[in-house]
Parts: C-alpha cells; sequence; structure tokens
C-alpha cells in the first residue's frame, strides 16, 4: 500500500487477466482478473449491508439478499475445525458495527436468531472456492509493458467516493472467513491475516445502473448448475480421508455403506448412486444408507460390535435375514433387475429394518456369536413373526407394492407409520393389523424404550 501526495490511499494488488473468448464481443473489453484478497480489508471496501427487495428492478442496486447467520457460523466453525460456543454474542461482538439496523431500518432483527453452538464438518484441508467480486471504481494495468503471461495490478483508491466493491456470489463465505479470523486472532493475540481467492469483475454494470449482468451471473453460478447427488459425496468421502482412521460415526458409516455396495450382504452392485447410474432403481441410495447405518452404531458398539468388518457383517446378515423372511430373497447374481412390485427391497422399507437393529440386538443378547448362522436365523425368525402381526406377508410373501401404497406407507408419513408399525409388532404377542395409529405409536414407543433400557444397562432379554 503506497500514500499519494493528498493523503489517500492507493491499492495495488498482483492479479492475473485470464482471456475468455466466450463472451459477447460487446463485453470483450470489460476485464475481469483473478487475485487474493485480505478478508479484513475487503470487509472494510465492501460494506456488506443486506439488500432490501424492491419492487421495481430498475431501483435494485445490489443482489446479495439478507445473510443466513447460521451459515456464516457453519463456515467459520469448518475453517477453525473447531466448535464455537455463545454464536449470537460473538456474531454481535464482531458484526455490530457493520450490520445492526438503524431506527429507520424496520424489518431487519439483531442480534439475529442462530445456534448458540455449532459445530464444524470436519476436514484435513479447510477451505473453499473463489468468490465473485464487482467493482467500480478500479483499473487492471498490465505488467512489464503488456506481456502475454496476463500478469497484471489492480489499483484503487480505497478512500474514493466512487470506488464501489459488490460481491456477485460469495458472501457468506466472505463473513464466514471474517467471523473465523477475528475469532483465531481473539483466541492467539496475533494479527492473523487470510487472503480469500476472488475472481474480480470491473464495470459490468455501471455505478448507478441496476446490477443487471451481475444478476446473470448469480443465476448462472448458483441456479443453472447442478448440484452434486448426496449419495456421490459419500461415496468420494473415504477416497478423501485416505488411510486415516474415520473421526466419527458419519464417516464409518460412509465406509459400512461402501462395503455393503460393493463387497459384503444380499445388495452388492444394488445400492444405488444416482448421479453416476450405478445400482438399481428403487433399492436405497448410499446416503440414505449411511444415513441408517449411523444411527444405530451407537447400539452396535453397546453389544460389542466395534470393529468395522464385524459391524458391517452384522448389518449384512440383518439384511440377508429380513429378504428371507419377507419370502421375496434373490441372490443378486441370479438377475440384473428387480421386479417394482418387489417394496422388500425399497429404500423406505431397508431403512425401515435398519431402524429395528436396537430391538433384534436387545432380542439377540443372549446368542454366543452376534455374526453366525444361528444369529441369522434367529433374526430370520423375530422379523419372520414381526412381518406376520404387522400383516405384512400374504402367503408368506411380502405384500405387492400396491398393497403397501393403500396401507400408507407412501406418501407424506408414511415411512414414519410403517416404522411405527414394525416396532409395534415386534412388541406385541398378537396382530396389529387392527390397530389404530394412535395405539400403534404408543405401543412403538413402549418397544423402543425397552430396548433402549435393554442395551444401555446389559439386562438380558425378558
Amino acid at each position: 500500500m503506497k500514500k499519494k501526495p493528498d493523503g489517500k490511499s492507493v491499492q495495488r494488488i498482483s492479479v492475473i487477466v485470464p482471456k475468455n473468448p466466450f463472451v459477447q464481443p460487446d463485453l470483450q473489453n470489460k476485464h475481469h482478473c483473478l487475485c487474493a484478497l485480505d478478508v479484513a480489508k475487503l470487509m472494510e471496501w465492501w460494506p456488506g449491508t443486506p439488500h432490501s427487495p424492491h419492487r421495481n428492478p430498475a431501483k435494485v442496486k445490489a443482489i446479495q439478499r439478507s445473510l443466513d447467520w447460521k451459515r456464516v457460523a457453519q463456515i467459520a466453525s469448518y475453517l477453525l475445525q473447531e466448535e464455537i460456543i455463545q454464536v449470537p454474542e460473538r456474531i454481535d461482538q464482531f458484526f455490530r458495527d457493520i450490520y445492526e439496523p438503524k431506527r429507520t431500518e424496520p424489518g431487519r432483527e439483531w442480534p439475529p436468531r442462530v445456534s448458540k453452538v455449532i459445530t464444524p464438518m470436519k476436514s484435513e484441508f479447510p477451505t473453499f472456492s473463489n468468490v465473485l467480486l464487482h467493482v467500480n471504481g478500479a483499473q487492471i494495468t498490465p505488467t512489464d509493458g503488456g506481456s502475454e503471461d496476463g500478469a497484471a495490478q489492480l489499483t484503487f483508491d480505497e478512500d474514493n467516493p466512487s470506488l464501489l466493491f459488490s460481491v456477485i456470489d460469495g458472501q457468506h463465505r466472505i463473513n464466514g472467513a471474517y467471523f473465523a479470523v477475528r475469532l483465531l486472532q481473539e483466541k492467539t493475540k496475533t494479527a492473523t491475516k487470510w487472503e480469500i481467492p476472488a475472481e474480480v469483475f470491473l464495470d459490468l454494470d455501471g455505478p448507478h445502473d441496476p446490477p443487471r449482468r451481475q444478476a446473470q451471473i448469480f443465476i448462472d453460478v448458483n441456479f443453472n448448475q447442478k448440484k452434486v447427488d448426496r449419495s456421490l459425496v459419500v461415496d468420494l468421502f473415504p477416497t478423501a480421508r485416505g488411510t486415516r482412521e474415520p473421526l466419527d460415526d458419519k464417516e464409518r458409516a460412509q465406509d459400512i455403506g461402501r462395503k455393503l455396495m460393493l463387497e459384503t450382504g444380499p445388495l452388492v452392485g444394488m445400492i444405488q448412486i444416482p448421479g453416476i447410474r450405478y445400482g438399481v432403481r428403487d433399492v436405497i441410495t448410499l446416503a440414505t444408507l449411511a444415513n441408517a447405518v449411523e444411527d444405530v452404531l451407537p447400539d452396535l458398539r453397546r453389544c460389542g460390535v466395534v470393529d468395522l468388518e464385524t459391524q458391517t457383517e452384522f448389518l449384512a446378515q440383518c439384511m440377508t435375514a429380513w429378504l428371507e423372511a419377507s419370502g421375496r430373497f434373490e441372490k443378486p447374481s441370479r438377475r440384473n433387475t428387480l421386479d417394482p412390485e418387489n417394496v422388500a427391497y425399497q429404500g423406505r422399507v431397508l431403512v425401515s429394518i435398519l431402524d429395528l437393529i436396537p430391538a433384534v440386538l436387545w432380542k439377540l443378547k443372549r446368542t454366543r456369536h452376534l455374526v453366525s448362522a444361528e444369529a441369522q436365523q434367529r433374526t430370520k425368525k423375530l422379523l419372520q413373526e414381526t412381518a406376520e402381526r404387522a400383516g405384512l406377508l400374504d402367503a408368506n410373501v411380502f405384500i405387492d407394492k400396491s398393497v403397501f401404497k393403500g396401507r400408507k406407507y407412501l406418501g407424506s408419513g408414511g415411512i414414519g407409520l410403517f416404522r411405527d408399525t414394525l416396532w409395534a409388532a415386534f412388541g406385541a404377542t398378537e396382530s396389529v393389523v387392527r390397530f389404530d395409529a394412535e395405539r400403534i405409536s404408543g405401543l412403538a414407543n413402549q418397544t423402543r424404550a425397552k430396548a433402549t433400557r435393554a442395551l444401555a444397562t446389559g439386562v438380558p432379554d425378558e
């Protein structure tokens, strides 16, 4: 940073100017550049005032909407890889001077309502992609007399009233990064600095014009792009971790899900990753399976099932027992597709069977080995009796999809009703087919409580 004789501050930042042959001819002279900007300085140059909607598009001056403060805190926690406590108070402490509304600005709440504690998403390399900015009142000057390598300087006077920074995409990342830096400075008592990768567009829209081209870029980046499928991300997480052990149950569940998808159990080759068209339609997706597995891992550990191989084998054993109990078990190698009427394979059914794992463990506590032919046969009997009491078998075969739908197990609230029916039938001594929803829910809750107590206290099966 250099000082001009009149005392105004001039910033000169080294940048790269990429060539783009795809923009319209009339925009070829509109420069943009790639650079890294100090997040604390960026928060000064860009005031970050939340945009207020206006009914007249010609009077809209900024495209960014009000901040989602939970997302800001989550980004900060991710960058720090630490839990943040007293989140509303810390947001008020660091952002009050920027965002606290004046009396003449009704409708904006301060301090924002957000959870008091935010925990991080674990990562070995916390970072994020570049943000997109728009600037009026700056210029790009090639270095070395206009060499072909694209090196240049972005120059602007930060005290000039005509300087206007606005954010096209990335306001949450900028605020989250600023929040993280301020928390780190407070913790370490040092002048911590962090530079955000940025792509800066110059003068796409005039300083007093509606942000038409900025809005189009925002739409192109955020609306027209296809979001990555959750199952594809779950499949990639173990690759990203490399050889290190999983940090938590979420990562262990991802490992188990991939083994059930590729190596172990009756659904190898069937579990779906829709983003790459892997697996069989109407069978459970990898993301849904991993979420269900994560929920039962604490109960498996309570029963001494702690290592990856044994946990995977036990869950594969339970799914095999279910498919045998439902009368619809067919080895995957015998056919490439499944009958769409075969709801015994459908995701909501398999998730609900995994939801029953605590009950199965409760009843298997006296079994010598939880992973064994004996345990599988007993699990099959437990699940078959449960299905019979729930009225889910017709001539010892699981009901067809049309009947399943008629029982209201599909559609809104269907999976909850189906799970309650299974839990109620598991704990009952008679058929629950004629029970109303309230009675089924009550019986299901009683059975869940018994299983939870038994697993927590080590009390054997009654």
